[in-house]
């Protein structure tokens, strides 16, 4: 199981919230108009950013 990030529901134009939830520091963003991207070598699937997204951009997936 993973975490990615639905590009559709991600309106990407600020700094991503979820970054400062995240207990593994998984989640990074190149600048605030970017995709911010799960590094699945370092997420542990607890499923804060999911909570704690606004706009429930996080999604777990079976990838």
């Amino acid at each position: 199981m993973k975490i990615r990030v639905n590009k559709d529901r991600c309106p990407q134009n600020h700094k991503c919230p979820a970054i400062s939830v995240c207990p593994k520091n998984a989640i990074s963003q190149e600048n605030p108009f970017s995709l911010p991207v799960v590094d699945s070598s370092k997420c542990i699937v607890c499923g804060k950013c999911m909570m704690y997204c606004p706009k429930k951009a996080f999604e777990k997936t079976d990838d």
